[in-house]
């Protein structure tokens, strides 16, 4: 069964790669152009490459003549997902189902003919009337210990770290966790000293901030603000409210955040909150509306930065960025100077990179 599949998805492969270097479309594009892809399918040991090298398109089964300049692995049933356009490159990348490597601006050029590329891969595959993946054997995964529903104690060693890095004060600063399937979240308890914290002391509210549990602390008074955050934006796991300095400074100064480094590019815009009482139905209306659905950290002038993403790893992570970003861009107008942003090519790039992943 498995040589079945093998042998289906290799006719396929090599249809796609007849209509590739015939194509007018690809041959346009290919003007100009030195780049070749290596294509390897894991699990069917198939190997194939499409070359644009300076009007002319290239492609046929097997590794190309010489060292391609982006290589990409993955298995057949995610390699035919991304070329018939279900399936997301970037993202499957991200959740580790292909493999890339090479050179990425090259490879965020082709992004302009994927387009091409699906249409003829998905004639291709009509042609050869399809793959049956079922028949294709799949690994037997390693056993692996069920996930945990409470994220308490990684909430406490992430206000740990926020509170050494300065992020955080004693009292002031928060940080939440989604509750998976329920209108739920963790957050950290009100007036409570930071540096001290324990998992038992963290609370757990409902999104209209109801304490759930009996004896629990009083959630922090910004629970309006991560609630209403969780409700607009369900692609949101994390939550952190930080009163980082810097990024405090930006706000307060009115200057913008710049994308002057590629990891504060990769964070697109970062827009400033005027100031509103903390605590407030209206200053969580201000939040909700400044992240809209793709934005995923704001100013709050007066009162620090909010970040959101889809784990508490990666929130820390990008309130890190911001302060650092924040730093560097208060230090060069110290010193009496704008500060240089990336180049625009670059920050278009970056710019098609974030819109990818979604």
């Amino acid at each position: 069964m498995e040589k079945t599949a093998g042998s289906q998805m290799e006719r396929i492969i090599h249809r796609f790669c007849e209509l590739a270097a015939g194509d007018p479309t690809l041959n346009q594009f290919a003007a100009k152009k030195r780049v070749t892809t290596h294509y390897i399918i894991t699990d069917l040991g198939l190997e194939f490459y499409i070359g644009f090298l300076e009007g002319k398109v290239l492609a046929g089964l097997g590794a190309p003549s010489s060292p391609a300049e982006v290589r990409m692995k993955t298995d057949a049933e995610t390699l035919d997902g991304i070329l018939t356009g279900r399936i997301s490159g970037t993202k499957a990348a991200m959740s580790g189902k292909l493999a890339f490597s090479g050179d990425v601006r090259l490879a965020m050029g082709l992004q302009r003919i994927q387009g091409e590329l699906i249409r003829l891969y998905s004639k291709a595959r009509e042609e050869a009337g399809g793959i049956d993946f079922s028949a294709i054997q799949k690994p037997v995964p390693a056993p692996s210990l069920p996930p945990t529903e409470d994220p308490r104690a990684e909430m406490v060693q992430a206000i740990n770290e926020l509170y050494q890095l300065g992020l955080i004060t004693a009292t002031g600063g928060n940080v939440s966790v989604r509750i998976s399937g329920r209108e739920e979240c963790w957050i950290t308890p009100s007036q409570i000293y930071k540096g001290a914290l324990r998992p038992e002391l963290m609370v757990r509210i409902d999104f209209q901030g109801n304490v759930l549990e009996e004896g629990s602390p009083a959630p922090s008074s910004e629970w309006p603000m991560h609630t209403a955050i969780y409700r607009a934006r369900p692609d949101v796991g994390a939550i952190v409210h930080a009163h980082a300095p810097y990024a405090t400074i930006l706000a307060l100064a009115g200057l913008p955040f710049l994308p002057i480094t590629t990891e504060a590019a990769f964070l697109g815009e970062i827009p400033t909150v005027p100031f509103i009482m903390p605590g407030t139905k209206e200053l969580a209306e201000a939040v909700v509306k400044a992240l809209g659905q793709k934005n995923t950290a704001c100013l709050l002038q007066n009162h620090g930065v909010v970040v959101i993403a889809a784990d508490l790893r990666r929130a820390c992570n990008i309130v890190e960025v911001v302060e650092r970003t924040a730093q560097l861009i208060w230090g060069c107008y110290a010193l009496g100077k704008k500060p240089k942003t990336l180049p625009k090519e670059t920050l278009k790039t970056l710019g098609e990179i974030r819109e990818m992943k979604g």
